[in-house]
């Protein structure tokens, strides 16, 4: 009898097999700055968790970028300028009926000159509601920071899932809802979407 192999889903090593990941040696340089994009990551995690929309918008510059991919399936986005991409955050607000919490670990400096920076961290996300605390996904940010007269800010933010952040299958979901997720670019069979989102 012959033993089929499961696909995997995800598969592991998904990230770094589509692209989206490509870590490298740090220098001791890195350290320096650590501490600032450390900083701004957090205060993006806690600017969405308690739902203030000032904090988000000191995050990111004026041109930053918000992008998501699904397992190497879904892109999410991109979306484009800080004031789209905080709208499209706080639009979640009202629908989410539960405290969200970002955990993010792991960081890692890849990248660092005296004016941007690329930065990796692992994401737990956990969603806590009457008795109950729930995984709602995990996966990994990849960070471009910017310095902007001292200030370092996301340039661009790429989400990395391991699982979605929604419910159900993306073929089954109304036009109103992948709007609200922000889907763009969804592939069947699993696995088609590359670093840049394309199919």
């Amino acid at each position: 009898m012959t033993v089929v192999p499961r696909q995997l889903r995800p598969r592991p090593a998904w990230a770094h097999g589509t692209g989206l990941v490509s870590v490298r040696t740090r220098t001791a340089a890195d350290l320096d700055v650590r501490g600032r994009l450390e900083d701004r990551l957090h205060r993006y995690c806690w600017g969405f968790d308690e739902r203030r929309q000032d904090i988000l918008e000191d995050c990111f510059t004026a041109d930053g970028t918000w992008t998501g991919n699904a397992m190497g399936e879904t892109r999410v986005g991109p979306h484009v300028g800080r004031d789209t991409v905080v709208a499209w955050l706080a639009g979640f607000w009202p629908h989410q009926r539960d405290q969200r919490r970002h955990v993010v670990t792991n960081f890692m400096i890849d990248a660092l000159t005296e004016r941007e920076a690329t930065a990796y961290a692992y994401l737990l996300l956990v969603g806590s509601s009457r008795r109950a605390v729930a995984l709602e996904a995990a996966g990994m940010y990849r960070i471009d920071f910017r310095n902007e007269g001292g200030e370092w800010r996301i340039s661009a933010l790429l989400a990395g899932f391991d699982i979605p952040f929604w419910r159900g299958e993306v073929e089954d979901m109304e036009p109103w809802v992948r709007d609200l997720f922000g889907i763009t670019v969804h592939a069947s069979p699993p696995g088609a979407i590359d670093a840049a989102g394309d199919a």
